[in-house]
């Protein structure tokens, strides 16, 4: 069996193995970029430093649907002012202004972080109304074959679709606090943000539809402290279930990402409708055992990931890591895509995946 053919036994509840799926990604641009790569994988690309690993790939798919405008309307405007950089997005509600502070070494770009959401009141909100009813999409299958057949047996494509529209309004439009003061000033402005984010993700999925895809990822990143119970019964639980009950009925599989702190939503797991969750932590770097983690999704909900990604630091033991990893495969097997929860980091140990690696082999074989 292939790593690709064993992804979709995985959702499909077929599998009798483990696949071991880390995210690799961040870690092997940063020692490609700064020349620290260990010898052993020097003048590899991505996918061959994942071969020489025997790891799984998760997201090497990004071409098969394309974004517009439409009305092509909206008038961007950017401007740099020493280290800060200031965008303004006008629509026909009006103006939002953000600032990005960038930190810059020798030349080159190398972070850039909000510091002014460009959302402080509902009213600024309804301006990024007017960019979501905007957002439309069209598919284009051969770029999804042409990234698909590079990925080739490593892994079967997952396609990343929309964040919920309350976690990006928290991520992207008004930091954490000010959303839940909007909310509280302005909720039915809110209210009317997500469910114009509703009908762009069913835009958006009624094209993703059309690609031969069966696995779908919600970067959602649901937590206790982005999405408590009151917040997440009422805006991200329907959501999952009518994405979820859409993407059954075409015979496709979805999943959420769930990062960070997840005790307080671990219970409403189940009625989600998902299939998977990608990236629960559990202890000591999240909040939750994986006794707990266990209880939430029984026997019917895939994990991806589950191994901190800080045991990967010089503070844990490779024996440490082994025999967390031990307890995951005995737990979670066959309902399981191993992972780091959610990458390892640029500062991380390569040597314990590759200890993983044959941990995983040893145990039930690895997938070619």
């Amino acid at each position: 069996m292939t790593r690709k053919e064993l992804n979709l036994a995985i959702f499909e509840r077929k599998a009798n193995a483990v696949l071991w799926q880390p995210r690799l990604e961040t870690w092997i641009s940063h020692h490609q970029k700064h020349g620290t790569m260990p010898e052993r994988y020097r003048g590899m690309d991505t996918l061959e430093i994942y071969d020489a690993l025997r790891c799984s790939v998760r997201y090497a798919v990004f071409g098969g649907i394309e974004t517009y405008n439409e009305p092509d309307d909206v008038i961007i405007e950017e401007r740099h002012e020493g280290d800060r950089k200031i965008i303004s997005t006008t629509t026909p509600s009006g103006t939002i202004t953000a600032v990005h502070r960038e930190i810059w070494e020798d030349g080159e770009l190398v972070n850039s972080r909000i510091e002014k959401y460009p959302v402080s009141t509902g009213e600024d909100l309804k301006v990024v109304i007017d960019i979501i009813e905007r957002q439309q999409f069209r598919t284009n299958v051969d770029a999804f074959i042409k990234d698909a057949e590079r990925l080739g047996h490593r892994g079967e494509p997952n396609y990343f679709l929309t964040s919920s529209g309350f976690t990006d309004m928290i991520k992207c439009w008004a930091g954490l606090e000010n959303t839940f003061y909007i909310l509280a000033d302005s909720r039915d402005i809110v209210e009317a943000y997500l469910e114009a984010c509703d009908r762009r993700d069913k835009r958006q999925i009624d094209a993703a539809l059309k690609l031969p895809c069966r696995i779908f990822n919600l970067g959602d990143h649901a937590t206790n402290e982005f999405t408590p119970p009151p917040i997440l019964e009422k805006y991200m639980l329907p959501r999952w279930q009518w994405i979820s009950d859409l993407m059954h009925s075409e015979g496709r599989f979805v999943h959420s990402h769930w990062d960070g702190n997840c005790r307080q939503i671990l219970p409403y797991l189940k009625a989600s409708g998902l299939d998977s969750i990608e990236a629960l932590t559990p202890k000591p770097q999240g909040d939750v055992t994986l006794e707990e983690i266990k209880a939430a999704v029984g026997d019917e909900i895939v994990c991806l990931d589950l191994i901190p990604a800080i045991h990967f630091l010089e503070h844990y033991s490779t024996e440490e890591v082994l025999e967390f990893t031990r307890k995951i495969i005995d737990m979670f097997a066959p309902r399981l895509v191993l992972g780091i929860s959610d990458e390892i980091s640029q500062v991380g140990q390569i040597e314990k995946v590759e200890a993983i690696t044959e941990l995983v082999d040893s145990i039930c074989g690895l997938a070619d």
